[in-house]
């Protein structure tokens, strides 16, 4: 079949004033806008490994023994519960250590927007 995958690029910009970069986020909308749920089957792929090979990032969107352990871990029961609560209880994990950083707060992306100082 043809690969597919869900991504975004706006955060905070004039196309989408509430983006953050969150590929959870990104995959939570695709799947109520594309019905992604039923049933879920092989759709969580196209915001992992799917993007990963179309960019031919080898070692990304993937679990395999012996990788780098970069991932999220959510405290869920099933996808239900997984895309009603996607903020709440995430373990980052970052070559298997978790990282205890909060996200910055929105002063500090300011640059990054291009917008000056508050």
């Amino acid at each position: 079949g043809i690969p597919v995958s869900v991504a975004s690029d706006n955060a905070r910009d004039p196309f989408f004033a509430y983006g953050d970069l969150d590929m959870v986020e990104v995959y939570r909308e695709a799947t109520r806008i594309l019905h992604l749920d039923h049933p879920v089957a092989d759709w969580p792929c196209a915001a992992t490994s799917t993007p990963a090979g179309v960019m031919q990032l080898a070692d990304a969107g993937w679990l395999r023994p012996g990788a780098p352990a970069d991932l999220v871990l959510f405290r869920a029961r099933g996808w239900s519960e997984f895309l009603a609560r996607p903020q709440s209880d995430r373990i980052v994990l970052r070559a298997g250590r978790v990282l205890e950083a909060e996200p910055p707060d929105w002063r500090e992306l300011d640059a990054l927007l291009g917008k000056a100082p508050a």
